[in-house]
């Protein structure tokens, strides 16, 4: 049998259920994309987005996969090359969500200056303090609104 050689992150992984909202971390390493344990629809492999990272009072850095959510807000904080989110003061948000209808624990670094909220759909986003940005209606001052135009 043939084998292919693999590189990846090695390690123990951080697991969500483990750490408390509000505790602060730093990646300690670029983060890279690496097979998943889990396959799409049509029974490929998925890919993740992992990096290693230090929890406050966690002696071993550990693996932990970054969701959208995370990344954005990262990328929105420091940048688009994983390089620049290493070293930076993180603070750890879980929220208990369904994911196929079981209960997990999604787990969520926030930068410092920013929160994590839900966009107008609903989809969690880590924002600048401040920084919600509220829809514009523009309202033609010579035409007003009239009530019965109104969807409610």
């Amino acid at each position: 049998m043939k084998f292919t050689k693999k590189s990846g992150i090695i390690g123990g992984w951080a697991k969500a259920s483990e750490l408390a909202n509000g505790t602060e971390c730093k990646l300690v390493s670029a983060a890279d994309e690496q097979p998943s344990q889990f396959k799409d629809k049509n029974g490929n492999d998925k890919t993740q987005i992992v990096a290693k990272i230090r929890f406050e009072g966690k002696p071993d850095a550990l693996n932990i996969a970054l969701n959208n959510t995370t990344i954005n807000g990262l990328i929105d904080a420091f940048g688009e090359s994983s390089e620049d989110w290493q070293g930076h003061t993180l603070t750890v948000d879980t929220e208990k969500v369904r994911v196929g209808g079981v209960a997990k624990l999604a787990l969520y670094l926030i930068p410092p200056g920013y929160r994590r909220t839900d966009d107008v759909n609903g989809y969690a986003v880590i924002v600048k303090e401040g920084g919600v940005e509220i829809p514009v209606v523009n309202v033609d001052e010579d035409k007003p609104v009239k009530e019965e135009d109104l969807p409610f």
